[in-house]
């Protein structure tokens, strides 16, 4: 677990350092999220998804309506990622995802 958090800050690190190595994606999605304690959903509509690569790390950030972003950091392929100091579960979907932590869960479909 200490090793996945200290991996997470590298990616951020990297993804946000200048480098020809680095990809950045960006797109427009839909995107849901819910506090899965109360059923509730506290967003539903447009986002804006940003996906920064540096080697095998890779970091979203996921920007609905006026809010700061959610940032989740990872890498492709694995289930464990983090979302700040929290662990969060990533499903990856042929149209999408959704991350997984605490009593929240983010759907992001494309």
């Amino acid at each position: 677990m200490k090793l996945m958090k200290v991996l997470a800050g590298l990616a951020l690190a990297m993804s946000f350092a200048s480098g020809a190595s680095a990809q950045n994606l960006a797109e427009t999605a839909t995107c849901k999220l819910t506090n899965t304690a109360h059923s509730a959903t506290l967003y539903e509509g447009s986002c804006t998804v940003t996906q920064s690569m540096s080697g095998n790390n890779t970091v979203f950030s996921v920007k609905m309506g006026e809010a700061e972003p959610f940032m989740f950091a990872g890498v492709r392929g694995q289930k464990d990622w983090m979302h700040g100091p929290d662990e969060a579960q990533f499903t990856d979907l042929p149209n999408g995802g959704i991350f997984r932590w605490s009593t929240f869960a983010l759907a992001i479909a494309e």
